[in-house]
């Protein structure tokens, strides 16, 4: 097939598989990314080394009857952020990270943990008007541990993506002609910063979905006038004496008391009147 591809670093691995597939990629759009949290490197490296035109703009439907005139059969979109147009014939396909219909939206995975859900998965779907809602033509469930992480989720999420594109462009007529419609599903917002941020006196068990659902990115631990980032940490479960907010460092590794527990913080820092301490 000869496809466009629309997306950032996360899934980069599907941009990969489908060049190892045997398909010739034609363009490629990403997005202004902070180099912080979200990154396009790869993406565009694999652009400039290959002589593959691409944009950081967001996708017109002139570029698409632009593609269309150049023989491009679809465009697979993983992770891109801008809304693609669908008024024109092209065939766009998306991975989605959850398992559709239930967690339509920008970040799924987060919300997945502080759901507490059992299950999620990797959808491709076609591109619709709403957000998520295209008819599915893959999807593959996997199992949320107690102990999964945002990082852990979204690792499970790079392998399993590439490998349902795969069977998405190996047999993509037919799979396109015979997608299933969603019907009715769930949209989760990105979560608000109410939603990552915690004290020592919340229950040990919000705690722990909170600072699993935003493990590498970052929660936020309230103590009194401090703000803590709690990038990386973990829950222990327990009754205790100890009044809540408590903070020692044990094996030279800070441990909060909580309400009904320990937090452990693994990499942690703290803005505060302009200076910057990371653990």
């Amino acid at each position: 097939m000869k496809v466009a591809y629309a997306g950032f670093d996360l899934l980069y691995p599907c941009l990969e598989e489908l060049e190892q597939t045997g398909c010739q990629v034609a363009q490629i759009f990403t997005y202004p990314t902070d180099q912080v949290y979200e990154f396009n490197r790869d993406v565009v490296s694999f652009a400039r080394q290959r002589d593959i035109p691409w944009t950081d703009r967001p996708i017109t439907a002139e570029d698409l009857y632009a593609l269309l005139d150049q023989g491009c059969q679809a465009l697979i979109s993983a992770g891109y952020i801008y809304r693609i147009p669908t008024s024109t014939p092209m065939r766009c396909a998306n991975v989605h990270p959850a398992l559709l219909p239930v967690g339509r939206g920008p970040w799924p995975m987060p919300c997945t943990i502080l759901k507490g859900l059992k299950k999620s998965g990797v959808t491709i779907h076609k591109v619709a008007a709403g957000f998520d809602t295209g008819d599915i033509l893959v999807q593959e469930p996997f199992p949320v541990a107690a102990e999964d992480t945002l990082e852990t989720m979204t690792e499970t999420i790079r392998t399993l993506a590439p490998r349902l594109l795969r069977r998405t462009v190996e047999d993509f007529d037919r799979l396109w002609e015979k997608a299933v419609p969603q019907g009715a599903g769930e949209y989760w917002p990105e979560p608000a910063e109410e939603e990552r941020t915690f004290t020592p006196w919340d229950r040990a068990e919000r705690v722990d979905r909170i600072v699993r659902a935003f493990a590498g990115y970052g929660s936020v631990l309230r103590l009194g006038e401090r703000s803590i980032t709690v990038v990386r940490g973990s829950v222990e479960f327990g009754r205790h004496t100890g009044r809540p907010g408590v903070l020692r460092t044990e094996d030279g590794c800070p441990r909060l008391t909580l309400n009904g527990g320990w937090l452990s913080l693994r990499e942690w820092r703290e803005e505060e009147a302009g200076t910057r301490e990371t653990l």
